[in-house]
């Protein structure tokens, strides 16, 4: 018996395949179980979202077809289709910009927290790279539209000014007619996020890497007096471990303000992604460069694990604000026995819910780091 109305099932599925940007059909359906879902409606759900071009088929050889059988949509992995993202018309696949840049709108790259990114090609150089791009006319009505362009126009901006060979480079920028643009690096090879749900748990060496990598991003990024604030395995790619994706970045506070950098940050809405945001940002509290670190703490359990924090719906927002404000993780030691305890103590300490008991700064994370590696050698 289900007891879960059908339009709430396609929401609560498509929250979930977005929230993590891919999950297995059999894992859905048990955290729509639980609530209430039968699977008949389940599988409905897969199929309506389907056509209406929200979800697909992890895997291009098993699509999902109309009239699949509940076995084998269980057998699927489901991932998002790039919602915003329209289909060029036969003949207009590629685009060209006049500062001397092709856009391949066929082969989009996936979402930053404004805009699609797509490949495209720096002609000159003909070399590739990844453009992202905000179309107006696809901004929200109930958000005003200064705040989007103004986020979109300063995150290159911000990236440019850290200039970090493990930040994603930008190469250019511009506007023309009714979208913002701006150029970076390609980057092959996918994501954490994508590493993740592929392979599983990533083996000691490659964490301890991660923790170098991004610590010393976040640390050059927060000597400029910017904070990330969406530190996450989506942001994060693996070719040559590089963070991406400044959209929600804080800016240092204006002249006359004191404190750690983000401090004064209204109090307006929670800012990240619920599977790694911070306790005190899950309480509506601005946060400042350790809620980054905890960011990363989380992200780094995700890696060394290969599953999350906790075990929760992806799509639950408040049973994911109320565990990190009152919830302790499993053990990484118990989860995972032969992850070395120095990486262990440091993750954890990432992870503790007062900011006073985490690592200060990401200098001092990256000494515990040095530390620890010294006596291991």
């Amino acid at each position: 018996m289900c007891s879960v109305k059908p339009d709430k099932i396609e929401i609560l599925l498509l929250s979930a395949v977005r929230i993590q940007q891919g999950i297995p059909a059999l894992h859905a359906y048990q955290l729509l179980q639980d609530k209430g879902a039968c699977l008949a409606h389940f599988c409905d759900a897969v199929q309506a979202l389907s056509r209406a071009g929200s979800i697909k088929s992890s895997d291009p050889e098993n699509p999902i077809m109309a009239g699949l059988a509940p076995s084998k949509i269980l057998e699927l992995g489901l991932e998002p289709e790039l919602d915003g993202a329209p289909r060029p018309a036969k003949g207009k696949e590629v685009r060209e910009l006049q500062q001397g840049f092709k856009i391949f709108l066929d082969q989009p790259l996936g979402r930053g927290s404004f805009g699609i990114v797509y490949k495209g090609e720096q002609v000159r150089l003909k070399r590739p790279v990844a453009i992202k791009i905000l179309r107006l006319a696809s901004l929200p009505k109930d958000v005003p539209r200064e705040w989007f362009l103004e986020r979109f126009r300063r995150e290159p901006m911000i990236i440019a000014r850290i200039n970090h060979p493990h930040i994603v480079q930008v190469i250019d920028c511009g506007e023309e007619k009714d979208e913002l643009w701006y150029a970076m690096e390609y980057l092959p090879g996918g994501t954490l996020l994508e590493r993740i749900r592929r392979e599983g748990r990533l083996p000691a060496h490659e964490v301890r890497d991660l923790v170098r990598a991004l610590s010393e991003a976040l640390d050059a990024a927060s000597r400029e007096g910017i904070l990330h604030r969406d530190v996450k395995p989506a942001n994060v790619f693996m070719s040559g471990i590089k963070l991406a994706d400044f959209g929600l970045a804080k800016m240092p506070p204006t002249r006359g303000e004191e404190g750690i950098p983000g401090a004064t940050t209204p109090k307006a809405a929670i800012v990240g992604t619920p599977p790694y945001v911070a306790p005190e940002r899950a309480n509506f509290q601005s946060g400042d460069v350790r809620s980054d670190i905890y960011s990363l703490g989380a992200t780094l359990y995700h890696a060394a694990a290969g599953r999350y924090l906790f075990d929760l719906d992806p799509g639950d927002r408040a049973a994911w604000y109320r565990h990190h404000l009152q919830k302790e993780p499993v053990s990484l030691a118990d989860r995972v026995p032969d992850l070395p305890k120095d990486l262990v103590t440091i993750i954890h300490r990432c992870l503790k819910k007062d900011p006073k008991e985490r690592f200060q700064s990401f200098e001092s994370l990256l000494e515990k780091l040095k530390k620890a590696h010294g006596r291991r050698e």
